[in-house]
């Protein structure tokens, strides 16, 4: 869903982060020759950005129904499980959702459908997994992480 950017900030690591209009931040990195946006390096470019509409990928992603039960958790995982486990996993059953909930580090969430759409999920960003949608979660180094499944009411 498209925010409009409504001011700036840099976290921890230094790097330049958009806060939009929704609540949800989204980094804006200047790192050629990957990604191109001198203007984050400028008081005035950042000026100018403001308004500027960024695809949120927080608003992205998909809520769990209000009516749905929790009926399941996993143990802790760890990357190790992520490597014993086939790459292109799926949902068991159409009417089962999946929370990704991190606790330590970081994976990498894609939607097979759409290669286009990554997320990176931390201890403040949690992904959710539709009913029988296929998906990928790679670690990014040491992680430790835990996998809640609702079902429809």
């Amino acid at each position: 869903m498209n925010k409009g950017i409504v001011g700036f900030h840099i976290d921890d690591q230094g790097d330049w982060v958009a806060d939009l209009e929704c609540g949800h931040a989204q980094h804006v990195r200047h790192n050629p020759p990957w990604i191109n946006r001198p203007w984050v390096l400028e008081v005035e470019g950042r000026k100018r950005a403001l308004g500027t509409l960024l695809d949120c990928l927080k608003c992205n992603m998909p809520r769990i129904p209000s009516e749905a039960q929790q009926i399941a958790c996993s143990a802790m995982l760890t990357q190790q499980a992520i490597s014993e486990k086939d790459a292109d996993l799926q949902c068991n059953d159409a009417d089962t959702w999946v929370k990704v909930v991190v606790h330590e580090g970081e994976l990498i969430y894609q939607q097979i459908a759409d290669k286009t759409i990554g997320y990176v999920i931390d201890s403040e960003f949690a992904a959710v997994i539709a009913p029988g949608e296929r998906f990928v979660l790679r670690e990014k180094g040491r992680v430790r992480y835990q996998l809640f499944y609702y079902h429809n009411s």
